[in-house]
């Protein structure tokens, strides 16, 4: 970690810059696929509790770069760096006070494990960690201090990482983190001014995470069972010494989607904290205030039919909730508190309802400014400062500034009907400028998990392939996540079977609505959607006439084996599986997909390596070579059974690439971007011509 010495310059300057690039403008061009992946120039914004300074981190050639606003000169300051030809870069940044700063920050490096120890080296075949570390410094990036350091502090290897568990806002010089420790865990309170720490609690060999009250004591922990057989929380009345378990998961109880119990943080009473829950086997996950002296549920705060409760807002000042919220076809929020709820009314009114709306920090003197992040299919990020007094809304910064409005596709929700009768929806995505949705050449993108969701706004995939001239629909389809644990548990033994199906029927609903051209359908997915795509391949060969398969699970059998057993040959399997048989991973694929033991022909049935010789159109792998989630060789499995049953097929293996859509790994994303649209175009067509 650097200072970084570079001229000043003023904020009132770029921002009416940034409202320039921000009005809309005619244009008839592609959005080049550089301006979609990678760093934003802009993340992370916060504001001073004074309300005089605002800091965040700007992306430069050099790397993340933390700069400090004077919101009253407009006069904005470059404070530190992390270099992006070492792997680095920043996290989260907060005031601590009015004159210190907290930043996080980490470095990828690549591991050899088994070794003693991590090693860092040029070339390995395994993967890569992220190692983490928390610094303060004054507001002009003097007096930096480590608030954590393994090597001088506990002996350990530099490549041991911490993370905060509470700023504590209340306190303006402590913050408190989880050092690793033999034996267990400790929760340190750490002085950002000098570096000073005590302990303020000791856990166990597996404890990870604390939550804490009003007063910053310890009330609720979490502890992974030995082994990887699952978690458990555990609540601790105040003045008392021993913890009691709340509610322990083993095996796949521990990887559902839609939380049984997580602690959300303090609420403004001391032993109290929010809780997000499903009790007494609710199907969805609420909200809830929770007393962890008695292990009581005192007040239900907010339940939503039909989906599960993910977010709250609270104020950081005094704890006080401000709203709860949750995903439905927009992120969706109701306000807890009179006089914020009145602001934000007003606040989503004024920015409409085509994009999300998120409160991200609130500072001034008497919490009356805000800073507000907007996205949606037309806004791929922006900032606001709302001044609650003036009743004034201001841009700050685009994460995005070059791309112009009129070059994104339009969104919107589109419901239909699947052919067990169920009623489903989707987000149906449109090239920029097109009005008349008819005949349109389009791509299915299912999403990842499978107990993930798609949600409102930017998505790699869609609004890069909406934006190259195609139609773009991303099928809501039953396993999926935030719907509560009815639907998720609906695609519990349906890989290839009911789930491919709702996919498959969200198509045909396209097509008969005359919106898709039945001749030019692509299927492109990612992960689980990778998965889809595979299977399509041989089993919808009526609907699609390519299929782009990135990430994705070729055979269901052989990757439960890996899973469970890991690797015993490298040349055939990446290091990362084998967390064995009673782990909470490989319960959790049992449950989800089926044991290979008891259902091994419906298995093999719905597995495309498995099935190659019935594959019905071209069909392009991409795979990162160093995906550790799903293993490359899931990929190199189909395009060894696509070549042994003489079909075409491409394989492409990107270098250095773990399975996740990252800012870091913006250039792979470029690559897998560009090779799947031209190979989309080569089988359906190019897309439709920006309209001038």
């Amino acid at each position: 970690m650097t200072q970084f010495k570079a001229s000043p310059f003023r904020l009132a300057l770029w921002l009416v810059a940034l409202t320039v690039a921000w009005v809309p403008s005619v244009s008839a061009a592609r959005v080049p696929i550089d301006d979609l992946v990678g760093y934003g120039e802009i993340r992370g914004p916060v504001i001073s509790k004074d309300g005089v300074h605002l800091a965040a981190v700007r992306r430069e050639a050099i790397g993340d770069v933390l700069i400090l606003a004077d919101l009253k000169t407009g006069e904005v300051k470059p404070v530190h760096v992390a270099r992006a030809d070492q792997n680095m870069q920043l996290g989260f940044v907060r005031f601590k006070g009015n004159g210190r700063l907290v930043f996080s920050f980490s470095q990828r490096i690549h591991v050899v494990p088994g070794s003693g120890g991590v090693k860092k080296t040029e070339i390995v075949e395994d993967g890569f960690i992220n190692v983490g570390r928390v610094y303060s410094s004054n507001l002009d990036g003097s007096d930096l201090i480590s608030l954590y350091d393994p090597s001088s502090q506990q002996g350990y290897p530099r490549t041991v990482s911490t993370r905060v568990v509470s700023l504590l806002e209340q306190s303006e010089t402590d913050v408190l983190i989880v050092a690793p420790k033999m034996g267990g865990s400790e929760l340190w309170k750490v002085n950002v001014r000098d570096g000073k720490r005590e302990i303020v609690d000791r856990g166990q060999d597996n404890t990870f995470n604390w939550v804490v009250d009003s007063e910053g004591v310890p009330v609720l922990r979490q502890d992974v069972i030995a082994g990887g057989k699952g978690f458990m929380w555990s609540r601790r009345a105040r003045g008392e010494q021993d913890w009691k378990e709340v509610v322990r998961f083993r095996g796949a109880e521990g990887a559902n989607s839609g939380p049984t119990f997580v602690g959300e943080g303090p609420t403004d009473k001391p032993g109290q904290a929010f809780v997000l829950a499903r009790k007494d086997g609710d199907d969805t996950s609420s909200l809830y205030r929770y007393d962890a002296n008695t292990g009581t549920y005192l007040e239900t705060l907010q339940t939503v039919a039909g989906h599960d409760v993910t977010d709250s807002l609270i104020n950081p000042y005094n704890n006080k909730l401000l709203a709860a919220c949750w995903l439905a076809y927009r992120v969706a929020c109701e306000p807890k508190d009179p006089a914020f709820g009145r602001q934000w009314t007003a606040l989503n009114r004024a920015l409409g309802d085509k994009v999300n709306v998120q409160l991200t920090s609130i500072g001034g003197a008497d919490m009356d400014q805000w800073i507000v992040q907007t996205n949606g299919p037309k806004d791929l990020g922006t900032y606001y400062l709302f001044d609650l007094k003036a009743k004034r809304l201001e841009v700050l910064f685009q994460q995005r500034p070059n791309v112009a409005k009129a070059d994104l596709p339009d969104e919107q929700v589109l419901e239909y009907t699947t052919s067990d009768g169920q009623k489903q929806w989707g987000y149906l995505w449109t090239p920029p400028g097109v009005t008349d949705i008819k005949n349109l050449p389009t791509v299915i993108v299912p999403h990842g998990g499978p107990e993930g969701r798609d949600i409102w706004g930017f998505d790699p995939m869609a609004t890069t392939l909406a934006s190259q001239g195609y139609a773009v629909f991303q099928p809501n389809f039953r396993g999926g996540g935030g719907f509560g644990r009815k639907f998720v548990e609906a695609g519990h033994g349906q890989w290839g079977e009911r789930m491919q199906e709702d996919v498959a029927d969200a198509t045909r609903n396209l097509i008969a609505q005359g919106i898709t051209d039945p001749k030019r359908v692509c299927v492109f997915g990612w992960s689980y959607g990778g998965y889809v795509a595979m299977t399509a391949s041989f089993k919808n060969k009526d609907l699609f006439k390519c299929a782009v398969a990135g990430a994705g699970v070729s055979d269901l059998v052989e990757m439960q084996r890996w899973v469970r057993d890991g690797t015993t040959n490298k040349k055939e399997v990446i290091a990362g599986g084998g967390s064995g048989a009673q782990s909470m991973t490989y319960k959790y694929w049992l449950q989800a997909i089926g044991d290979p033991e008891k259902v091994r022909d419906r298995l093999i049935s719905n597995s495309a390596a498995r099935n190659a010789s019935s594959v019905g159109m071209p069909l392009l792998l991409i795979h990162g070579d160093k995906d550790q989630t799903v293993p490359i060789e899931q990929s190199q499995l189909m395009q060894r059974a696509m070549e042994k049953a003489g079909k075409p097929v491409r394989l492409l293996a990107v270098k250095d690439m773990d399975h996740y859509f990252t800012p870091m790994q913006g250039p792979a994303w470029k690559t897998i971007l560009t090779e799947a649209a031209a190979f989309i175009g080569q089988n359906i067509g190019p897309g439709v011509e920006p309209v001038k």
